[in-house]
């Protein structure tokens, strides 16, 4: 095994919100998460850093599951307030990115939210939104040594004429005010070319390799694809032709190639370290799992970046209990499953 592959079977970045975009997936951790103080997002940091975690990526910047008539920001300073469960501490989001500065991890801020509007449907608004919230976080941690660009939350795959042609109006609009690295996660399964990475002229893509949700209860049994083997079986595939697509990057190949002045878009994995319980609740998947998505597609990519670390995976020692027993089985479990590779295991 190479070291370029022994790397990328390892965990170094994760999604991250300082609460839950949906009250009803996160409810066995949302509490405690909007629960946390400054320290307590202090320790959490530490104990990814601990892990191995160098790259954050805050998955929404607005919270409008109020509706678009009580949009919340998670940063301060903004004419928008923040959400309620915020108001005793305000400031959390520059605390969380002022510990980031100081442990050497970088950040990808979101410019998005997950309830903002669609952009396939009401784009010039979209682009709006997500200009207004890129400007306000680049006056404000722009020049921060964590910086290391924007997400784009909104998950629609760009295979479809919709999702092309909303990316090639949005990345041009979020260039003119910040010319940083731009990310998207769509899923895996839907397809990539090297014709359409050169239209969408995004510099990152963490597909989310969709084993969470290929593995979504279904007591009726009409679902196929709720199939854990499939699920996991198919990862070689998927990826071998998504990786097939992002090296055309000057192939040489006029079948298969793209020419981007930004160069090659880079390919990460978004690992789904999750499934739903029956009640559409997440919960941690179990390792054995997890270790195999990271086996499948390490050949394959650049960075693995999991969805995500608050709720799912959590440190036993951290004097919040986010996420329960599970989340600290499978911290602990990582930890271990990390060291042996660091000293040459398999």
């Amino acid at each position: 095994m190479n070291a370029a592959v022994s790397d990328t079977r390892l965990i170094s970045g994760t999604f991250l919100q300082l609460d839950h975009w949906d009250d009803r997936e996160g409810e066995r951790f949302q509490r405690e998460l909007r629960s946390l103080t400054p320290d307590h997002w202090r320790q959490m940091l530490h104990d990814m850093a601990a892990i191995g975690i160098d790259t954050l990526v805050f998955q929404q910047a607005a919270d409008a599951r109020g509706g678009l008539d009580d949009v919340r920001v998670y940063y301060p300073g903004s004419s928008l307030p923040v959400p309620e469960w915020m108001k005793g501490k305000p400031d959390l989001y520059t605390e969380v990115v002022d510990e980031a500065d100081r442990l050497g991890m970088k950040i990808f801020h979101a410019v998005y939210g997950m309830h903002l509007p669609n952009p396939a449907e009401r784009l010039d608004e979209a682009i709006g939104w997500g200009r207004r919230l890129l400007a306000e976080l680049l006056e404000r941690y722009g020049g921060r040594p964590s910086f290391a660009g924007w997400y784009w939350t909104y998950e629609y795959p760009p295979s479809t004429p919709a999702g092309r042609d909303s990316l090639r109006r949005i990345v041009p609009a979020l260039r003119e005010l910040s010319d940083a690295p731009l990310l998207i996660a769509p899923n895996c399964d839907r397809g990539m070319s090297a014709t359409l990475l050169q239209d969408i002229d995004v510099d990152i893509i963490a597909y989310q390799d969709t084993v969470g949700l290929g593995v979504e209860p279904d007591i009726f049994g009409r679902y196929a694809r709720a199939d854990r083997f499939r699920s996991l079986a198919r990862l070689p595939f998927v990826y071998e032709e998504l990786s097939y697509a992002h090296d055309a990057w000057k192939s040489g190949n006029p079948w298969n190639q793209y020419v981007r002045p930004r160069g090659r878009t880079r390919l990460w994995n978004d690992l789904e370290i999750w499934e739903f319980d029956h009640r559409g609740v997440l919960q941690p998947a179990e390792f054995s799992r997890i270790t195999a998505q990271l086996d499948l597609t390490a050949p394959f990519v650049e960075k693995q970046i999991i969805y995500q670390y608050p709720g799912l995976m959590h440190n036993p020692r951290h004097p919040v209990p986010v996420g329960g027993e599970r989340a600290a089985a499978l911290y602990e479990n990582y930890a271990i499953y990390r060291e042996a590779m660091l000293n040459g295991g398999r």
